[in-house]
């Protein structure tokens, strides 16, 4: 039983290489479902979430309003709900912690490298590369233009800083000792990465 975070610069690659390693491992594959757990498990309306965003309480509920759909929440959960920051990190917690019971799991993102860090059985990766190489990437991989990829760059970094500030508020999110390995995916092919990955997996028994 093992389980895999992944964190990464946006346009790194990160998304698709946890799914190849999940898919090579056998292991389940999690990704935006976390949130949408917590969302209806919270019980939070869009009302809420806006009131909240519009009065600075929260710069995580504004994430939550970019990533989850008000067509899921209004489908999922009622107007007596409530959400706090707090309350949004223990309920990610718990399910990270849950995730890593059921074991044989890939999970990409969500904090996963600082609620488990120290847990055994874990490998914590970060995937990381310069903008140009993340611009090229996106224009590629996604038919971007070069500014449409520069500005979903910028923006998914805002994300990522303030969601794993709810986390590590001295913004150490891509410090080499969170992490039992960094890639640099200017230096390794994805091929390569994967093979490493598997290879270190392997090494630590999963």
């Amino acid at each position: 039983m093992a389980t895999i975070t992944i964190s990464r610069h946006f346009g790194a690659g990160g998304a698709t290489l946890g799914a190849r390693l999940a898919r090579r491992l056998g292991y389940r594959y999690v990704d935006d479902e976390l949130t949408k757990v917590v969302a209806e498990k919270a019980g939070v309306a869009p009302s809420k979430v806006r009131t909240l965003e519009k009065s600075g309480t929260s710069k995580l509920l504004k994430l939550l309003d970019w990533i989850v759909s008000e067509d899921f929440i209004e489908r999922h959960v009622s107007d007596k709900g409530q959400l706090t920051e707090q309350r949004y990190v223990e309920e990610i917690k718990e399910a990270l912690y849950k995730l890593h019971r059921e074991g044989n799991v890939v999970i990409m993102g969500r904090g996963g490298s600082y609620a488990l860090r120290g847990f055994q059985g874990t490998l914590h990766v970060l995937i990381v590369a310069d903008k140009l190489h993340r611009v090229q990437s996106l224009c590629a991989n996604w038919n971007m233009s070069k500014s449409e990829a520069e500005r979903a760059i910028m923006r998914s970094d805002m994300i990522r800083t303030r969601f794993l500030n709810c986390f590590s508020p001295e913004g150490t999110h891509d410090d080499p000792l969170l992490y039992t390995i960094v890639l640099n995916m200017n230096s390794v092919t994805m091929d390569r990465a994967e093979n490493m990955l598997m290879s270190l997996a392997h090494d630590l028994g999963m």
